[in-house]
């Protein structure tokens, strides 16, 4: 069932998205073009425009995160969402889900954007045994260096940060239309989403604080390689706790969201 709520919410929030990412395209392609043939009044007005449609994504993205959930499942539409056989968790991933799969899809369109500028006025100088060779030198030094696994690490950590953010945002929403906030609910989900963050961030620096106390003095390390494997060994005991906390912190806002919408909720 998760499956089709996921699909009923791509196909309702793509009307939003796929025009968007179709404008930042075409714009891209104008912008490249405009640079090959050496036409720079369109192409400062195309770069103007690209730097807008930009803009208007990351907004579009958090204001779509924000009302699927909060109309959807917190006002009227949510007397037909919970009438249907399906559990509040299903219907929160699925909201989620279709969030993180647009934010990936933004970032996927935005990079296929800068090659688009950068690949059109360049293309027949451009070498790409050579970009490969260099994508593949650097490949193999992360892996000497043995820091690949590090980096896959921040990647899942950036992930991690965002679905706090979005879980935040659920649980604040939900901490609004408890019965006792009725008159004040946007303001109590304001106010629970910034207390929120607070304890999240004291949780985060305490953790922090643990992780620097049991940390290596690397000043005082002579050898160079013992020095590289030892920062190394550091960050990557600090990005494992920081994922395993941050998880733990998901699930907790996960949780407190759907336990709100299984026994208090309290629809407009």
């Amino acid at each position: 069932m998760l499956g089709k709520l996921l699909k009923y919410e791509l196909k309702a929030t793509s009307r939003v998205f796929i025009p968007l990412y179709i404008a930042i395209l075409v714009v891209s392609i104008v912008n490249g073009l405009s640079l090959n043939l050496e036409i720079f009044n369109i192409q400062g007005l195309a770069t103007i425009i690209l730097m807008c449609l930009f803009i208007s994504l990351f907004v579009i993205t958090i204001v779509v995160t924000i009302q699927r959930f909060n109309k959807n499942l917190l006002k009227d539409e949510g007397y037909l969402m919970f009438t249907l056989p399906v559990s509040s968790k299903s219907l929160v991933l699925s909201k989620y889900l279709t969030s993180l799969i647009w934010t990936f899809l933004s970032f996927v369109v935005a990079f296929l954007s800068f090659n688009i500028i950068f690949i059109i006025p360049t293309y027949k100088y451009f070498d790409f045994s050579y970009f490969v060779n260099e994508f593949n030198l650097l490949f193999s030094n992360m892996l000497n260096l043995n820091i690949l696994g590090q980096f896959i690490k921040i990647i899942l950590l950036m992930v991690i940060s965002y679905t706090i953010f979005i879980f935040n945002v659920y649980l604040s929403l939900s901490i609004g239309q408890l019965p006792i906030f009725n008159r004040f609910r946007n303001i109590s989900s304001f106010i629970g989403f910034l207390v929120i963050n607070l304890l999240i961030s004291y949780a985060q620096n305490t953790v922090s604080l643990f992780v620097n106390d049991a940390s290596v003095n690397i000043e005082a390390i002579d050898n160079i390689n013992y020095a590289i494997s030892s920062v190394t060994s550091i960050v990557s005991k600090g990005l494992n706790i920081a994922i395993v906390i941050n998880l733990i912190i998901i699930l907790v806002l996960f949780f407190a969201t759907t336990y709100i919408l299984d026994k208090k909720l309290n629809l407009e």
